[in-house]
């Protein structure tokens, strides 16, 4: 029995083999014919068996790609079907080859001819496509405005369409999706968590997959834990690994329990955010994932070092560091080396944190993470202030200063490019919609020049006719025609220089204007950062005399006592904030005023908390530059929403950067 089975397998196998080596000889069989057709071909019939052997080919993407930007390079660019196809071609191949600036040129290409020939399913398909690759490439306020394109679209689309097989809710909730995604990556959170909540109200109304769903309700709980409702992203992450668990899908439980231990952690409650690090932690080792093993560790540090197990911190921290540099990823090794330094200086062993410290600075300046050598210069400068090195301790502050001020400018520079590529999509919008009915003006005057010719002979006969006297009239009044122009030309000379000089004058003021305010925001930032640093040193040298003091004799204590009250009187001098004050009103001219008119019953610490607002400092900063705890800044950002009016779910940030 057993060998009538095994002839049999022989058999089918060599069948199978045969069926394989008939179909790869006859497709190349085909592909070489198409070859040998187009020697001899040339207009519309070349075009098409391009594009014949692009699909035969695809296989091959970069071989299918030649043929495909020839067959473009030969189209005719006024058929727009033809080119939105061929394009889409192109960009797809450019895809499979992972060129994605190319693939998002040709999706464009496409998309723009869709929008000419008014086919609304495939500009929704298209935008979806393009938008992604845009997200993908880092383009997030780009690909926002073509997701929003394809949702303002589907719903007349959808009056009229439903129930074919080319359209359905699912396309609308992907599309509500990927926009959640690109509105949260530039900040957007509550526009973020509204789509992200219709797309899943579709996806449970069509039963969709339940991983699909709870795909979706960890997308709501990351914009969640983004704005600091953490209890509400919590909620949401308990649902959706409720559903991973069901599904035995060990990648994203993982996950969850990783987001939740962050949330908690946001919260300051320590034990349930280890508890569910250590979850993660566990998960992922099963499954080997070596960057979320990587990842939770990194995490699972700091919180070990805030309940005083600092050599679990520093074990966690070096297995993190192994495993990073195992998978290369340079943005977990430069943070892990960062972290290891902290916890060395922590522990006053100056030496060793400096030797972590200085290897962090070679990766953190190869992967420009800024915000990370921002700090890094900053660990330094205390390292070198301890060791006693104060020329150095100095030098790093400079360098922490520079860093701060390039992110600055930085930000800026972004928030101008965000504002130029909205008034560089809505003008070409507009050539679109313009290049269109410049097209209908054409066709229309051509069938009115075909169907009405006699009658334009007559009118040219009599434009002759009337240009002949107008030439004769400009012969009789030459002379005194020229004698104008040329005072014309004096007079428009003339006009010419002064508007000249007044535009260069005008230049120079506005450079010395934004040159003004652009050193005025330094000094503020300068200031600013001065302040929070000199309270953090006063803080750290207030507490060290707290523990001396417990040591000191009963002599010496007083003496503790009154160096301590100098301290708290420094912590709460007004002499700096008279500074900053005068620096902040010199760039926001009367916001003080403004917040009196809004509420004159404004205290002066809610006046400060509202310029550290607007100046865009977290709560970790303010709470260092105010002389409070970060669960003060809290409690204070919810007593100022009452006194200012605002709704509890309001974005105070974004009405104070109105005021």
């Amino acid at each position: 029995m057993n060998r009538i089975f095994v002839h049999l397998s022989q058999k089918v196998f060599l069948i199978l083999f045969v069926l394989l080596a008939i179909t790869l000889f006859s497709y190349s069989n085909k592909s070489d014919s198409l070859k040998l057709v187009l020697e001899n071909q040339q207009g519309d019939e070349r075009i098409s068996t391009l594009m014949q052997l692009s699909r035969e080919l695809k296989a091959q993407p970069e071989e299918s790609l030649k043929f495909a930007k020839e067959a473009y390079s030969l189209s005719d660019k006024n058929n727009y079907e033809e080119i939105a196809d061929i394009s889409y071609v192109i960009a797809d191949k450019y895809t499979k080859i992972n060129i994605l600036d190319s693939a998002d040129k040709y999706y464009g290409v496409s998309l723009s001819a869709y929008k000419i020939l008014k086919d609304t399913l495939n500009i929704m398909r298209l935008s979806t496509i393009k938008g992604y690759y845009l997200q993908r490439m880092g383009l997030n306020k780009e690909s926002g405005i073509l997701f929003k394109n394809g949702i303002d679209l589907f719903g007349p689309y959808w009056e009229t369409h439903e129930g074919e097989a080319q359209i359905s809710k699912k396309h609308l909730a992907t599309m509500m999706t990927n926009y959640g995604i690109s509105l949260f990556n530039i900040g957007k959170f509550d526009s973020s968590v509204y789509y992200h909540t219709e797309s899943y109200k579709i996806k449970v109304e069509i039963e969709t997959s339940p991983k699909n769903i709870a795909k979706e309700m960890v997308n709501i709980g990351n914009v969640y834990s983004a704005m600091d409702k953490n209890i509400e992203a919590i909620k949401y992450f308990n649902e959706a690994n409720e559903s991973f668990i069901a599904l035995d899908d060990n990648y994203n439980i993982g996950k969850c329990y990783n987001n939740i231990g962050l949330a908690y952690k946001r919260m300051g409650d320590t034990i349930k955010a280890i508890s569910n690090y250590e979850e993660s932690l566990n998960i992922r080792r099963k499954t080997k994932n070596k960057n979320g093993i990587a990842t939770n560790l990194a995490n699972l540090s700091s919180l070990y070092f805030g309940i005083g197990e600092t050599k679990k911190a520093e074990n966690a921290l070096l297995e993190s560091l192994e495993l990073s540099k195992e998978i290369n990823n340079k943005q977990l090794i430069s943070l892990s080396i960062h972290n290891l330094a902290n916890i060395y200086f922590k522990t006053k062993l100056y030496k060793k944190a400096l030797e972590y410290a200085h290897e962090a600075n070679e990766i953190i300046l190869e992967t420009n993470e800024m915000t990370l050598l921002e700090k890094n210069y900053s660990l330094q400068s205390k390292i070198y202030e301890a060791l006693g090195n104060y020329k150095l301790s100095l030098e790093f502050l400079k360098l922490n200063t520079e860093v701060h001020d390039s992110l600055f400018n930085a930000d800026n520079t972004q928030r101008f490019n965000e504002l130029q590529t909205e008034f560089e999509t809505a003008q070409k919008e507009k050539e679109i919609e313009l290049l269109k009915k410049e097209q209908e003006n054409q066709k229309l005057e051509y069938k009115i020049l075909k169907n009405r010719q006699h009658t334009y002979f007559i009118v040219i006969v009599l434009i002759i006719i009337l240009f002949a006297i107008i030439i004769f009239a400009i012969i009789l009044k030459r002379k005194k025609d020229r004698q104008i122009l040329k005072q014309k030309e004096l007079f428009h000379k003339k006009e010419k220089e002064l508007a000249e000089a007044e535009l260069e004058k005008s230049k120079l003021k506005e450079k010395e204007l934004e040159q003004s305010v652009q050193y005025k925001s330094k000094q503020l930032s300068t200031h600013a950062l001065h302040m929070m640093q000199k309270n953090t040193i006063l803080q750290e040298i207030q507490g060290e005399i707290s523990d001396l003091r417990k040591k000191a004799d009963i002599n010496e204590k007083p003496r503790y006592k009154q160096i301590n009250q100098q301290i708290n009187q420094s912590l709460r001098s007004d002499n700096d904030w008279d500074v900053f004050k005068l620096y902040f009103e010199e760039i926001n001219k009367n916001f003080y005023e403004k917040l009196k008119e809004i509420n004159p019953e404004l205290t002066t610490n809610d006046h400060r908390l509202c310029a550290l607002i607007k100046l865009n400092m977290n709560s970790k900063e303010m709470a260092s530059v105010l002389n409070i705890s970060p669960n003060s800044i809290k409690s204070a950002r919810y007593r100022l929403k009452k006194k200012l009016g605002l709704e509890m779910e309001a974005d105070l940030e974004e009405f104070i950067r109105q005021i």
